[in-house]
C-alpha cells in the first residue's frame, strides 16, 4: 500500500588504526591515525530504487599536554571526525506527520567531516577543579533539515549545505565542600558562520548559542547517591528560521549492589515538563511554526557486570 515502507540498509565499516604516545615528568604527546572504508547500500523495495556509496578516509589525531606545576596544566590537540547519515535520514520514504507536514529522508545525503582544534587549562585546588578551553571546528558538508512548501503541505528532508565555521570558550567547574556532596557546573558559548547555497538559495548567515548545566550529587547510605541536574539552552538562528531557547531538569537515584557488580538507576527527565521546543521556519512565500513538549519521563536501568569488572552505569537517555 501507500503507506507502506520497505527499506533495506546496509552499511559496512572497515577501519585500521595506529596509534603513538610519549610521557615524561612534564610532557605528555599522544598520535593516531585511523583509516575508515565505508561500503553502504540502500534500496527502496517498493518503488526499486537504489543507490549506494563507498569511500576511504584518513582520520589523524594529534594530543598534547605540559605540566606547569602540580596543580596547573594544559592540553591541546587536533582530530579529523566523521558523521554518518543515519537510517531514518537516507531513507526516502515520506513520513505523514499530519496532513499537512510530510519528512522524507535523502538517500543521497553525503557525511559530515569536522577539523577540530581545541585548547584546554585545567587547575586543580583541594576541594576545586577548573577548566578552561578554547575551540575551533571546521565541518563541510553540513546536514540541514530543510522545509520546502508545495500544495499547502510543508515537505522537510535533509541536505547537505555548504560549510560551518564554530570556534567557542568553554568551562567548567567541579567543587565538593563534603565528602557527601559534589557540585558541577558547565558554560559553552560559541559563535558560528554558516556558509551555502540550495537550487539558487543562500543559506549563509552568522550567529551565536549558549548553554549550561549545573549538577549537585549527595552520596547517600548503602551505597547509594542522588543527583539533580538543571540544563539550558538558549535560543539560535536556524538555517532558515530560529529555534526558541529550553529550560529543563533532571532527578536521578543511583545505588550498587552486588559488592559493585549490579547498578539499579531510577531516574525522572524533565521533571518539570519545561522541555518546550518552539521552531519557526521564515521564508519569502511561506511560514512554519512548529511547537513539541517532550515530557516527562521515567526510567528505571539495570546493569551487571560480569568477571573481574564492575558494571557500567544505564545512562537512560535514549526514550523507547
Amino acid at each position: 500500500t501507500g503507506l507502506t515502507n520497505v527499506f533495506e540498509y546496509n552499511q559496512k565499516v572497515l577501519g585500521v588504526y595506529a596509534t603513538g604516545a610519549y610521557e615524561d615528568e612534564k610532557w605528555g604527546v599522544k598520535a593516531g591515525l585511523r583509516l575508515e572504508d565505508t561500503d553502504l547500500n540502500i534500496l527502496l523495495a517498493n518503488t526499486n530504487e537504489e543507490s549506494g556509496q563507498n569511500f576511504a578516509n584518513f582520520f589523524p589525531t594529534f594530543h598534547t599536554s605540559y605540566k606547569i606545576t602540580e596543580r596547573l596544566s594544559l592540553q591541546a590537540g587536533y582530530s579529523k571526525r566523521i558523521y554518518r547519515p543515519g537510517l531514518w535520514e537516507l531513507n526516502p520514504f515520506f513520513n505523514f506527520r499530519n496532513n499537512f507536514s510530510v519528512r522524507a529522508g535523502n538517500p543521497n545525503l553525503q557525511p559530515e567531516f569536522t577539523d577540530s582544534f581545541e585548547a584546554t587549562s585545567i587547575y586543580i585546588l583541594d576541594k576545586l577543579s577548573l577548566n578552561f578551553g578554547v575551540y575551533h571546528r571546521y565541518t563541510t558538508n553540513v546536514i540541514e533539515r530543510i522545509a520546502f512548501f508545495e500544495d499547502n503541505v510543508s515537505i522537510t528532508r535533509p541536505e547537505n549545505i555548504g560549510t560551518n565555521r564554530t570556534t567557542g570558550i568553554e568551562f567548567n567547574a567541579k567543587y565538593s565542600p563534603k565528602k557527601w556532596l559534589s557540585l558541577s557546573t558547565d558554560v559553552n558559548y560559541f559563535q558560528f558562520q554558516r556558509e551555502g547555497e540550495l537550487e539558487n538559495v543562500s543559506f549563509g548567515f552568522n550567529a551565536s548559542q549558549w548553554m549550561s548545566r549545573l549538577a549537585a550529587k549527595l552520596k547517600l547510605p548503602a551505597q547509594a547517591d542522588f543527583e539533580v541536574t538543571g540544563n539550558y539552552q538558549s535560543g539560535v538562528q536556524s538555517v532558515q528560521g530560529e529555534q526558541s531557547p529550553f529550560l529543563f531538569v533532571d532527578f536521578g537515584v543511583r545505588k550498587k549492589m552486588l559488592k559493585g557488580r549490579a547498578i539499579l538507576n531510577l531516574s525522572v527527565r524533565d521533571a518539570f515538563a519545561s522541555r518546550i521546543s518552539e521552531n519557526e521556519t521564515i521564508q519569502r512565500n511561506f511560514y512554519l511554526y512548529n511547537y513539541r513538549l517532550r515530557g516527562r519521563f521515567v526510567v528505571l536501568g539495570f546493569s551487571y557486570g560480569f568477571g573481574k569488572g564492575e558494571a557500567m552505569e544505564f545512562s537512560g537517555q535514549k526514550r523507547f
